[in-house]
């Protein structure tokens, strides 16, 4: 598991290009550099609409994020199988210890 390692990643973003004087919407990417966290078990928590929050270990440390979604989200039951991966502009502040042996369900 990758649990804040700093890697350069090209992202993809909508922006305005310009064709002649007509603005048109495009997709466009850019180099940058992330810190990269891999979560297993991850949880959803209760939010607003628009706002999803999370909760996941890596390696023995809990963490607690937050994106926009489509709608919001409830609490769900631990997701002890899939590994989600993120990528953060910073170093996201840890919440506690993981309360699964060494970062895995069980």
């Amino acid at each position: 598991m990758v649990c804040g390692e700093r890697i350069q990643i090209t992202e993809s973003y909508w922006s305005v290009c310009w064709k002649w004087i007509f603005p048109y919407p495009c997709k466009k990417s850019r180099t940058t550099w992330k810190f990269q966290y891999d979560f297993r078990p991850t949880r959803t928590r209760i939010t607003w609409p628009f706002r999803c929050s999370w909760q996941g270990c890596c390696g023995s440390t809990l963490y607690e994020w937050s994106t926009w979604c489509w709608s919001g989200s409830g609490n769900s039951a631990w997701d002890e199988y899939n590994i989600v991966t993120r990528y953060f502009d910073t170093q996201p502040s840890s919440i506690g210890d993981c309360p699964f042996t060494g970062g895995e369900v069980g």
